[in-house]
């Protein structure tokens, strides 16, 4: 049955009926109907978007202060497709966060942290939009890195959807008379609507591989979205060019995001296994063991480019998530590394791991590329058998290390 709740968020398709509803139904302390009395007009360009990421953005705005100390920032954004653009929205964050400007004509547009930020966002076609409320959620005990979480509906949604989004954001959004004295406080409040979900402790092998294949699968996703919206020109579809002339001349679009994602995740991995103290930016491709050189090279042609100094957003892919999980003192390396030991004696993990690991990431290429383990006796008896029979039936004197043929 649709309720009144339900049939009133499904009829938001305008920035003025979302302000309506945020001033009726949540109680925000809006003062005009006129959307232009109450927002700060923003430019792409302002924001350091180049023109081909510009066209898909209609409009953004910010929400003048609800109070006099406001310590958040309230933005609308108005996308022109179905689909949200993630990795737009992270780049707009960006430039809010790390830049300050003044507009001419306009109050100071200071800097937010990104914990600060909320974002709400509007897409489709006028017929059939979306909304979207968005925050980075930071966590402090990994050095403040942040994630994206959103809360939103659609015309596709299911009431029990419905319900939900709208019980949220009664709960967490409603402003109340306490919050002009104390606007930490509703602030705190509405950043309990994207908490993140209690971290596992990762203890054994099996863990680290269902955590790590799914951030894979995450930059996998990620880069098949850049390919998209590059159109050619962007550092993801410049690369996969180059690797295209030098390696493989029929790399497709999601042959590329794989081999993409799998590199990062794994020499990630393997770099935190050689220094269990943990992982860093400035010497992570030091740390991947020099016995995989294939994986090193691989490795620092992927992160030259996406890392914080290069050109493409090291955080947009989801590399962060990566070394955050490998950092985390929830995940006990050690313990992940005995687990491994235990199960598979005198193995080297950075190797045999890469079978637990892709199981998880991508089943079926696992069996279509055959990684499967293979234990060390019968590795032992196969080299033993084709030794004998080089000396007994070829006739070679040292077997495998014969230098006659």
């Amino acid at each position: 049955m649709t309720t009144p709740a339900i049939e009133r968020l499904r009829n938001i398709k305008t920035l003025p009926q979302l302000v309506s509803f945020l001033r009726d139904e949540l109680d925000w302390p809006i003062s005009s109907n006129n959307t232009e009395d109450i927002t700060f007009d923003y430019e792409p360009s302002e924001l350091g978007l180049d023109k081909e990421t510009a066209v898909k953005i209609k409009e953004i705005k910010q929400l003048r202060p609800l109070t006099g100390n406001q310590p958040w920032g309230i933005f609308f954004v108005n996308f022109e497709k179905k689909r949200l653009p993630v990795m737009v929205m992270r780049r707009i964050l960006h430039s809010l966060v790390f830049k300050k400007r003044t507009a001419p004509g306009k109050s100071e547009r200071q800097a937010w942290h990104a914990s600060d930020l909320l974002f709400i966002s509007a897409y489709g076609e006028e017929h059939d939009r979306a909304i979207t409320f968005a925050h980075f959620v930071e966590d402090e005990d990994l050095g403040g890195l942040a994630e994206l979480r959103v809360l939103g509906w659609d015309d596709d949604d299911t009431p029990l959807k419905y319900d939900y989004v709208a019980y949220t954001l009664h709960n967490k959004f409603r402003w109340r008379g306490e919050f002009e004295r104390d606007p930490d406080a509703w602030r705190t409040t509405w950043r309990n609507a994207f908490e993140l979900r209690h971290r596992e402790v990762i203890t054994t092998s099996k863990q680290l591989a269902l955590s790590l294949a799914a951030l894979a699968k995450k930059i996998r996703s990620r880069v098949r979205s850049i390919l998209r919206y590059e159109d050619g020109f962007g550092q993801i579809r410049k690369l996969q060019t180059a690797f295209r002339k030098a390696l493989i001349h029929d790399l497709s679009d999601d042959d590329f995001a794989d081999m993409y994602a799998q590199t990062i995740t794994y020499g990630l991995f393997s770099a935190a296994v050689s220094r269990p103290a943990g992982v860093h930016g400035e010497n992570i491709i030091d740390m991947v063991p020099v016995t995989n050189p294939f994986l090193r090279d691989m490795l620092e042609t992927f992160l030259n480019l996406s890392g914080r100094k290069g050109k493409i957003d090291f955080d947009e892919l989801g590399i962060q998530e990566v070394t955050s999980l490998l950092n985390s003192p929830n995940t006990q390396l050690n313990a992940v590394l005995r687990d491994f030991d235990n199960r598979n004696p005198q193995e080297d993990p950075v190797i045999h791991f890469y079978e637990l690991f892709l199981a998880e990431y991508d089943r079926k290429k696992k069996i279509q590329r055959g990684v499967f383990y293979t234990p060390k006796p019968v590795v032992s008896y196969i080299v033993r058998s084709v030794h004998e029979l080089l000396q007994t039936e070829f006739k070679l004197k040292d077997g495998l290390a014969d230098t006659t043929t």
